[in-house]
């Protein structure tokens, strides 16, 4: 019988490994991904949740290269970003001093399933695309021990189902690594259930056609417009006919401590 601390550190040291010799691989196809303004909605949604005043401490769980440490800061959080590899936080001091020399940010390298801080350290946690590198329950348990009292906490994660990001990853097997899991609609919501009270919120069914027209030279204005357009018809869509939120690239589930409602 396999021993699941030992399957998790092996497992951790093969998303380490990745990270560090292979995630250059991404870097272009991240850029035409979520680079503004594809991606604002979540952001600046999920950072909306968190609420709170400037100076609040924020923990951006697995902060990756940075670009939302970016814009916490530029929120005028406090921000300590945590990620397994040093060739993304590398990336990230780059960015974070480029763009605003001299914020608050605190960039340390640790594995998101067991973080080297006290219990209660953060009343505000911030994760894009990390929850699905990570074991679901040992990242639920690591978020509330680090959560005060109405803590707030919110995670942004690629799902499986979206036949146009599904067919992508089958023929791009090299651009990511063989241990994460795109999440289905039902790991979200058990990832929110182990909290006081949950919201969950999911974006682009037809959207992703718009980057047909990022791949075109000058185009910049008429993909923000269109991914605008089909973004606000894939939210009343997705209202209206709730059982497409499966079939969703991207679900948010943003949660709190305190008492059940």
């Amino acid at each position: 019988m396999s021993d699941p601390v030992l399957d998790r550190r092996e497992v951790i040291q093969r998303e380490l490994l990745w990270h560090e010799q292979e995630s250059h691989r991404r870097y272009h196809l991240d850029a035409l991904l979520y680079d503004s303004p594809a991606f604002d909605d979540v952001v600046q949604q999920s950072i909306d949740f968190l609420q709170g005043e400037p100076g609040d401490w924020v923990l951006d769980m697995g902060c990756g290269e940075g670009k939302e440490t970016l814009q916490l800061a530029l929120r005028g959080f406090s921000v300590v970003g945590t990620d397994l590899s040093l060739t993304q936080l590398a990336r990230a001091r780059d960015l974070i001093q480029q763009e605003i020399p001299g914020a608050r940010v605190h960039l340390i390298q640790a594995n998101a399933e067991q973080l080297p801080f006290a219990g209660s350290s953060f009343q505000k946690i911030y994760g894009k695309a990390i929850l699905h590198h990570l074991d679901l329950e040992a990242s639920s348990k690591e978020t509330q021990r680090l959560l005060g009292a109405h803590g707030r906490a919110t995670f942004a994660e690629p799902m499986s189902r979206h036949f146009i990001i599904w067919l992508g990853r089958r023929l791009t097997p090299k651009l990511r690594t063989e241990d994460e899991r795109p999440m289905e609609l039902s790991d979200l919501e058990r990832f929110g259930q182990t909290f006081a009270q949950q919201q969950l919120q999911t974006y682009y069914l037809l959207t992703p056609l718009a980057y047909a027209v990022r791949l075109l030279p000058g185009s910049e204005s008429l993909f923000s417009f269109l991914h605008s357009l089909l973004a606000g018809v894939d939210q009343k869509l997705m209202a209206r006919f709730r059982a497409l939120r499966k079939l969703a690239w991207y679900g948010a589930v943003r949660v709190k401590i305190g008492e059940k409602q």
